[in-house]
């Protein structure tokens, strides 16, 4: 929580400094997300005031979103956004326990092989049209869709009626059924815990409405004009966005879990190192927190001291790794071990993140309950240079080193990397880039290395779609079967005793093959203004799970 310390005059002149040169200033010509400048009024809404007298909440994001098409998207910056204007069915919370979002209540019969949700009769659209099972069912039936082909198909893969990559078997073949107006039944392909449906698949499911658009051709639905103005059932109602920029909406005060007490809410694309003077000037009111928006290291202790600022270190799921590209041949595994015993993580942890972190050997941290004991973080650089001397390495290669920007300890671990391996005798070309066209190259396997992250999650489970044959984020372009034979045994265990040897095998077996190298899991060091308060801050997923609709601000 928030500590209290004296800050150095000179601290205090370099911030105010730097905020009098246009750190976290706004454009000279902003503009309203429609292309007309903005005015002074407008200005005024990052600061939490309008002529009007509006509530106005801002928070700040280091990255951008890539889509507001939110079953298509992988990525958490998008799920940032999308969260806010769309409902999941469930809430996850960090010690395994579950809340109702849009569905109320729910079911599971006595054979673990359905699930019944009971949404909340007072859930609406944002057109005044209510929720309903149906809205349900076309989800998933477009999420599975062939034609449509969205990324997060593989999220509809436990249900019956679907093949393995989560695609439907024949038309509107995924066995999603409503019961009544508000009940809908989910029957799955075998029995198994329902841990990884409402940990996973739920995470990632956003209900979008039919009504808007079952019109729509599943071929066009990704590039449909509704996603430049979204009607959700969510918290909050999409208004206006510049790309790259902003995006601002009007809270919707008719939300059934209830409404916060202000008026609207601005998510901002702001640079890391602009993130304290925000927050000091009141220009931001709180930060996204972990790969989309951590208060930089650098900038922590003095964030801990400031007098409006509420401050928490919070322990993560989410991990950062290393993809290796298994197509190519001068990449082989006795390569790739190499390259995971030459890496210093003690170094990226201890110097860049402070020891805000803790080292990683698998997707799983030491203290989740599914993590394997048999597998430690190793570093041995003399082991892993004579494995390379042994692998005949052409000195002369140079490996094409992919790195996104917007995560500035994920920036400044690659060139740490570099070194590691230069001592080893590989040579490495560090290429950065904005996370959508990083993200592109690495789906498309345009690299030889790069760095990814992901936020983690309570089921052991959650790392495995990206190890799947024919995956959408099958980053490393395995073309082994073996990640997903461990995994579906895993997921077929009925609780935690049938479940553990399967994801110990598929963690070892990651370990081995080291097409993936998991780095570390960096501690969330959020932020926010005493102006807000009821902010959920230890749920599972934080960074695309808090619960806006809790929120009060304090004026």
């Amino acid at each position: 929580m928030k500590k209290h310390k004296l800050i150095c005059l000179l601290l205090v002149f370099a911030m105010v400094v730097s905020m009098l040169t246009g750190c976290g200033k706004k454009d000279e010509t902003p503009t309203d997300g429609k292309g007309d400048a903005q005015t002074s009024d407008d200005a005024n809404k990052d600061s939490g005031k309008t002529s009007g007298g509006e509530k106005v909440v801002t928070m700040a994001m280091t990255s951008d979103w890539d889509t507001l098409m939110p079953m298509n998207t992988t990525s958490s910056h998008a799920d940032i956004v999308n969260e806010n204007m769309f409902d999941r069915l469930i809430v996850i919370n960090r010690d395994g326990t579950f809340e109702p979002r849009l569905a109320e209540s729910w079911d599971i019969n006595d054979a673990s092989d359905k699930i019944t949700y009971h949404l909340n009769p007072n859930a609406k659209w944002h057109d005044g049209e209510p929720v309903t099972a149906a809205d349900v069912v076309f989800t998933c039936q477009l999420a599975s869709d062939p034609e449509a082909n969205l990324a997060r198909k593989t999220r509809m893969l436990n249900y019956a009626g679907t093949d393995e990559t989560g695609t439907e078997l024949s038309e509107n073949s995924i066995a999603v059924k409503a019961i009544d107006e508000h009940t809908v039944e989910f029957t799955l392909k075998q029995p198994m815990d329902p841990l990884p449906i409402f940990a996973l698949m739920d995470r990632d499911t956003f209900i979008l409405p039919e009504h808007l658009l079952k019109d729509i051709p599943m071929s066009e639905i990704k590039t449909a004009d509704f996603w430049q103005h979204p009607v959700g059932s969510g918290p909050m109602i999409f208004d206006s966005k510049v790309d790259g920029e902003r995006i601002e909406f009007k809270v919707n005060k008719d939300y059934h879990l209830g409404a916060p007490n202000f008026d609207r809410f601005i998510i901002r694309k702001m640079p890391a190192s602009n993130l304290m003077a925000g927050l000091m000037s009141g220009e931001i009111d709180l930060v996204a927190g972990g790969a989309s928006g951590n208060i930089p290291l650098a900038d922590w202790e003095a964030v801990q001291a400031m007098d409006n600022v509420s401050s928490e270190s919070l322990s993560s799921f989410g991990y950062q790794y290393l993809v290796c590209n298994t197509t190519k041949d001068y990449l082989p595994k006795e390569i790739r071990q190499a390259i995971n015993l030459a890496i210093n993580r003690d170094v990226i942890i201890n110097q860049l993140m402070k020891g805000e972190g803790v080292a990683a050997c698998s997707p799983l941290p030491p203290d989740h309950l599914y993590y394997d004991e048999n597998l430690k973080v190793e570093y041995d650089p003399e082991k892993a240079a004579q494995m390379v001397k042994d692998a005949g390495w052409d000195e002369s290669r140079t490996l094409q080193f992919l790195v996104p920007i917007g995560n500035e300890v994920r920036e400044k671990s690659a060139p740490l990397i570099q070194q590691d391996l230069a001592k080893i005798g590989i040579k490495t070309q560090i290429v950065t880039q904005d996370f959508p066209t990083h993200l592109d190259a690495a789906r498309d396997g345009k690299f030889d290395l790069c760095l990814m992250g992901s936020a983690g999650s309570i089921d052991p489970d959650e790392s495995t779609g990206n190890l799947k044959v024919g995956a959408l984020n099958n980053f490393s372009q395995t073309t082994d079967k073996t990640y997903s034979e461990y995994s579906a045994k895993g997921r077929e265990g009925l609780n935690f005793e049938e479940r553990k040897p399967w994801y110990d095998k598929y963690n070892e077996y990651i370990y081995d093959q080291c097409g993936f190298i998991w780095l570390y899991f960096q501690n969330n060091l959020f932020a926010y203004s005493n102006r807000m308060s009821g902010i959920p801050s230890q749920t599972t997923d934080f960074e695309i799970n808090k619960q806006p609709w809790k929120w009060q601000v304090n004026d």
